[in-house]
């Protein structure tokens, strides 16, 4: 998987956010990337073996 551009944490609270800032964002959002469930799986599955303890 990619790195993921970050431009605002959305879990800090701060100022509340617009109708039309969410609605951005939501646009933003839909462009993806999109990952596939086997490809989530496979991913996860990798960082389990390399962290299990």
């Amino acid at each position: 998987m990619g790195k993921l551009k970050q431009t605002k944490n959305y879990a800090v609270p701060g100022a509340p956010m617009t109708q039309q800032e969410f609605e951005l964002m939501v646009q933003e959002a839909d462009k993806g990337p999109f990952h596939s469930i086997e490809k989530v799986k496979e991913v996860i599955d990798k960082w389990k073996l390399k962290n299990a303890k």
